[in-house]
Formats: C-alpha cells, sequence, structure tokens
C-alpha cells in the first residue's frame, strides 16, 4: 500500500479567513493552495468524514457556524449557509458520528447548542440549547464530544469547573442530562480526548491531565490519574490548550501555552499515561495542533508569534521541531484531510 504524501490542511485564524493549506510529508513543508475570506474569527474548524463539508465557528458576540462545500480539484470553499449558535463567542464544534448533527459550546454564551443538518451540509436552526449560569459563577463551556461507540456526549465547562455527561436522543434532537462530574477546583477543564473507555481532560488553569476511566452502564467516570503537562522545574505561567490521541492509540499529546511546548506521553496497557517529554513549538501560545494521520507529524499553531511549526514524531513518541514553519496571522486552528 502506497503511503499518502499530501495531505489538505484547513486553517481557522483570529482575522477573517480561512487558509486552506498542503502539507507534503514526505519534505515536511506547508505551502497555501487556498481558503476563504468573510467569515469573522473561524477560531475553531471540524470536517465531516467524507471530506467534502467544512464547518466553521464564527467566534463573535452574536455567535454562528458556517458550512462551506469543499472542492478539492479546484481548491476552493464555497459557503453553504450560516446560522445563529445562540450565544456569544462559540468555540468549539463536532458532528455526531452519523454526521446529522452539529453540536456547538458557546464560550461566552455559557451554554451548548444542537443543529440538525441537512442532506446537503446545510445548517438548520437550533433544535436544543443547554444553559449552564450560575447566578454569580460564570459558566464557559469549551468542547463538546462523543464518545465513541456510544451515544453519549460530554461538556467541559472550563468556568464551573464540571464535566456535563449527556445522553443524546436523535429522534428528538435533544441532549438529555445523566451527569454531573465535578472537576477539581480552579482546574478548568478544557479539551478531551477520548477512548471507548478513556477520557483524558487537558486543564487549562492548573497545568494537567484528568484521566478518567468510562462507565457506560452506570453513566459515570471515574478519576484514575492526575499528571501534570509542564516540568517541575518551571515556574511561569501555564495555560494548557489542546490534547489529541496519536492514530496508533499508543501516545497522547497536550499543548502548552506559556511554556510553549507540546507534551508527550505513553498511554499505558491501563489507560493511565507516563510522561515522556515537553517539546518547544519554537514560537508562542500553541492554542491547538494536529497529528497528521500517517502518525509521522505533528503542526502546531502558534497564535501570537503567527506561524505553524513542523514537528516531527520521531521512534520514541517525541515530536521534534524541524525547521519547517509556515507564517500565517493568529493560526488557531488546525483540521487535516
Amino acid at each position: 500500500m502506497v503511503e499518502q504524501r499530501y495531505y489538505d490542511i484547513f486553517v481557522g485564524t483570529y482575522g477573517n479567513a480561512i487558509e486552506w493549506v498542503l502539507f507534503d510529508s514526505e519534505i515536511g513543508t506547508l505551502k497555501k493552495v487556498g481558503g476563504v475570506s468573510g467569515i469573522e474569527n473561524p477560531s475553531f474548524l471540524t470536517v465531516n468524514q467524507t471530506g467534502n463539508r467544512l464547518y466553521a465557528a464564527s467566534e463573535i458576540e452574536n455567535g454562528e457556524v458556517a458550512s462551506f462545500e469543499i472542492d478539492y480539484p479546484n481548491k476552493v470553499l464555497t459557503e453553504l449557509n450560516r446560522q445563529p449558535t445562540g450565544g456569544s463567542s462559540p468555540c468549539y464544534i463536532s458532528l455526531a458520528p452519523n454526521e446529522q448533527w452539529l453540536f456547538t459550546t458557546n464560550y461566552g454564551g455559557g451554554n451548548a447548542a444542537v443543529h440538525p443538518l441537512k442532506d446537503d451540509g446545510a445548517i438548520e436552526p437550533i433544535c436544543d440549547l443547554k444553559n449552564y449560569a450560575e447566578g454569580a459563577q460564570v459558566s464557559h463551556p469549551h468542547t463538546i464530544i462523543n464518545i465513541p461507540g456510544t451515544e453519549k456526549y460530554l461538556v467541559t465547562d472550563l468556568g464551573l469547573d464540571c464535566l456535563y455527561l449527556y445522553e443524546f436522543n436523535a429522534k428528538s434532537g435533544k441532549l438529555i442530562l445523566v451527569n454531573e462530574i465535578s472537576a477539581i477546583a480552579g482546574s478548568g477543564p478544557r479539551h478531551i480526548a477520548t477512548t471507548n473507555q478513556m477520557v483524558y481532560v487537558v486543564n487549562e488553569f492548573n497545568s494537567r491531565i484528568s484521566v478518567y476511566s468510562c462507565h457506560e452502564k452506570s453513566n459515570s467516570l471515574t478519576l484514575e490519574q492526575q499528571v501534570k503537562t509542564i516540568p517541575e522545574h518551571f515556574t511561569g505561567d501555564n495555560f494548557c490548550a489542546d490534547i489529541h490521541i496519536a492514530p496508533s492509540g499508543s501516545y497522547l499529546y497536550a499543548s502548552n501555552r506559556g511554556h510553549h511546548s507540546v507534551a508527550s506521553y505513553k498511554i499505558r496497557q491501563d489507560g493511565t499515561l507516563s510522561p515522556l517529554d515537553y517539546s518547544s513549538t519554537k514560537g508562542e501560545w500553541p492554542r491547538n495542533f494536529a497529528i497528521i494521520p500517517n502518525g509521522n507529524y505533528i503542526l502546531a499553531a502558534n497564535e501570537r508569534t503567527d506561524f505553524i511549526v513542523v514537528m516531527k514524531i520521531e521512534d520514541d513518541g517525541i515530536p521534534r521541531a524541524t525547521g519547517h514553519v509556515y507564517t500565517i496571522k493568529s493560526p488557531v486552528c488546525l483540521q487535516v484531510r
């Protein structure tokens, strides 16, 4: 089987455009091939499984989600439509496994929304909206993600230090709350990587990953481990951002804003993590990163220094910067096809 050489990378930014770049996995370089303008702060993107639709969250006061058709031969993104998200500053979107539903978290609005999708990929109006505001406390939901192999979804609330576990009813289009799991006070649960047995939550404020085991029948999560994302000797401010599992399932990675690094872990047989190293992204504020599907590279978006860094994953599972970078203003999300 011939290994794929080229990968399409869609880049969300704090700006007015989504950029389309091509990654050459043989020589490890990126070049621009297309994009689309006219969408304000497209800070989070997702692409469907067949790769012909792209969805973008417009992180503005009156939040929106937009749908685009992807034309690979001509490297063109054509907008299909937009819908309000029901809150301000949407920062995360995800698709149901059957791709008939779009889920959004509104960081500023303190809520999460469900949109049905048409067969052509266009977005329909909101059919469910979950609000989390509690008096003087400020809710900041940051992620909504499906637990593989189930109809369950997890929402992280960075403001209220809480995880919400839902069962999704596809007939009604409603999220049904089945459990609220309290996170460690002040931790700020942000992004999630998950298998059908384990949930890994990267916490923005305490520079740790919380490792949970899943218990589907009892609708609960059990905290198994807390592991640091920065070296013991580092004393500066740090805010964790993103987290992903390698395609092999053997390694996990998390990004640090402040230490400006990607932390690497070996996933043990029981699902807990063994720290490996903390690799510099050679820039500042790696908000988001993506693992190339062949498992050989990580691309990290250095938001504050305006470039994407190419990192080669070595045989020991540790990514190291190659020297190749791609300059782009305020990159904050990378999606690979």
